[in-house]
């Protein structure tokens, strides 16, 4: 097989990465991976993991490694919703799924997924997306020869007010103080951070929409930071992009090298109308993290869960990284 063309979609949690990761998963040419390194990093052995977070590429021979355990179906970073795929040589999308279930529940079955499922095609897309973290990540798109890199944002505002409502629900975890210690340490150099003024104790002080801003811009901040010349980076206001799917879906993929194949509509009118009008199969436990958008989804919900105190907050945190989000928009609204 041929290296596959490979896309990574980046995002900061709650900013519609799901969707829109399944949008590409629609594509019966693309094998999707779905936070792969961060939730199967143990497949790779010590020595090539440390390569690919430090070394900002691989050897040939390494990179084929790590390509192979990528390229591997395994129950963590797969995910339904499943789809016809050219690459397959059992496409029953029922029967991925069936076999995905039982795979989970009894592990001795795997090894029969990963025969299964393997992507066997010579014009494949490989699209990864990771949310979870920005350390080590532009040697990691490195690493894996990235292609492109589709950095998908939402208005401040939208993503926390979504993950306050996830973690007060209990479907999302709130930080612990070592894990606001660790994101401390891990992020003091950085010039956002420093320029804060701010030290640990203020962190672990912070309330949670505080903290949760400064993750916020930290990250993004990250991507707009990236500087490798192996790839080329593409953001996108989830706004904006929503807006206009059709048009907008039909020109990244067109500068992504995909086409605007049947089933990507298929999906989009699916997981975007009224319940009647959906084909994809149950991708979910929760309508929390659904692909599925009904009618009356509004992306300006935030306006009326957040109060005026907060908004001003997490806009004093985040309107200048915002801003140069903005700027770098590809997306027509």
């Amino acid at each position: 097989m041929n290296n596959p063309n490979t896309i990574f979609i980046l995002g900061y949690p709650r900013s519609g990465t799901t969707w829109f990761a399944n949008l590409f998963n629609s594509h019966p040419d693309v094998a999707y991976r779905h936070e792969v390194i961060g939730r199967c990093y143990s497949y790779f052995s010590e020595q090539l993991f440390y390569k690919l977070k430090h070394d900002d590429g691989l050897a040939d021979q390494d990179y084929e490694t790590a390509l192979d355990i990528i390229l591997s179906p395994n129950v963590e970073s797969d995910r339904a919703p499943f789809f016809h795929k050219n690459h397959l040589m059992l496409k029953s999308i029922r029967l991925h799924y069936l076999f995905w279930i039982a795979a989970k529940t009894l592990h001795p079955l795997g090894s029969i997924y990963k025969h299964l499922f393997y992507p066997r095609a010579d014009n494949l897309a490989l699209v990864i997306k990771e949310t979870r973290s920005t350390v080590n990540m532009d040697s990691i798109l490195s690493g894996l020869r990235a292609d492109k890199v589709v950095i998908l944002f939402r208005h401040p505002c939208g993503a926390l007010a979504s993950s306050l409502r996830g973690i007060e629900s209990g479907k999302m975890t709130t930080s612990t103080a070592e894990m606001r210690r660790c994101w401390y340490t891990e992020n003091i150099h950085k010039p956002y951070l420093r320029g804060l003024g701010i030290d640990e104790q203020q962190i672990l002080e912070l309330p949670r929409h505080k903290y949760l801003s400064i993750l916020w811009a930290q990250q993004n901040e990250d991507y707009l930071a990236f500087t490798s010349t192996h790839y080329d980076k593409l953001f996108i206001s989830y706004e904006s992009f929503m807006k206009d799917k059709e048009s907008n879906i039909t020109s990244l993929f067109s500068m992504l090298g995909l086409d605007y194949d049947p089933m990507v509509e298929d999906f989009i009118r699916s997981t975007s109308g009224s319940s009647e009008a959906r084909t994809v199969m149950k991708d979910s436990s929760s309508n929390y993290y659904s692909v599925y958008r009904d009618e009356k989804f509004d992306p300006d919900k935030w306006r009326h869960e957040l109060s005026a105190e907060h908004i001003s907050d997490i806009e004093n945190l985040t309107a200048q990284t915002y801003t140069r989000l903005l700027d770098n928009n590809i997306a027509t609204s």
